[in-house]
């Protein structure tokens, strides 16, 4: 009977894809949005500008969605063996 040790479990492609997607994503839409409200100086933190809650949305992608250290995890096991 074969049994396999959690590092020796296989991942799916698909699987590393999705974590790579999830990983450019979740920071692209942080750099953006972060650069957006520096551009919006102090009016980017209130809430009269759809630019705060931008901002808000992109830093809970990071977490919500698996966090970014998982995402960074499960490409590693597939680039390093």
């Amino acid at each position: 009977m074969d049994t396999f040790t959690k590092s020796e479990t296989p991942i799916h492609p698909a699987l590393v894809l999705a974590a790579m997607a999830k990983l450019l994503s979740s920071r692209m839409a942080q750099k953006v949005t972060s650069l957006c409200v520096d551009l919006y100086g102090g009016y980017g933190f209130t809430k009269e500008y759809p630019v705060e809650k931008f901002y808000r949305d992109s830093k809970i992608g990071t977490i919500y969605e698996g966090t970014t250290h998982m995402q960074l995890q499960t490409i590693a096991k597939v680039l390093l063996g």
